[in-house]
């Protein structure tokens, strides 16, 4: 699956009782950095964690977010027919052992990059 693909991906396995895939995610933001050498990915997981820790339970929250972070960028393209971004995402690694990340819906991006990890996970309250 995606996370397995990521490196700090345990408190992310740790929220699930198997973790969902990313079908029609809203993505919040994508962010090019560092000359474009690094994109940060930050999306709404589609359900909400199983197993939330309790500083979660006291605050009134319904959607898990994640910030994933890429580097070493090797190639990128990206185009939108919308402002709201909303797609499916699939993460996984090529025969060449780079990390390909592909958005499909109205953001449509396809990322490769040598390395992802797991930089935040959050939860907020989206009505």
């Amino acid at each position: 699956m995606w996370h397995e693909v990521l490196e700090r991906n345990h408190f992310l396995i740790s929220l699930y009782d198997s973790v969902p895939e990313l079908k029609n995610v809203r993505i919040s933001e994508l962010d090019i950095h560092d000359e474009g050498r690094v994109v940060a990915l930050l999306f709404d997981m589609p359900v909400y964690a199983d197993n939330p820790p309790k500083k979660w339970n006291n605050i009134e929250s319904n959607t898990v977010k994640v910030r994933i972070d890429f580097s070493a960028i090797q190639e990128m393209s990206l185009t939108s027919s919308s402002l709201d971004y909303k797609g499916n995402i699939d993460i996984y690694r090529d025969e060449s052992e780079l990390i390909n990340i592909k958005i499909d819906g109205t953001l449509k991006a396809h990322i490769k990059a040598e390395s992802g990890f797991i930089q935040t996970i959050s939860s907020y309250y989206n009505n």
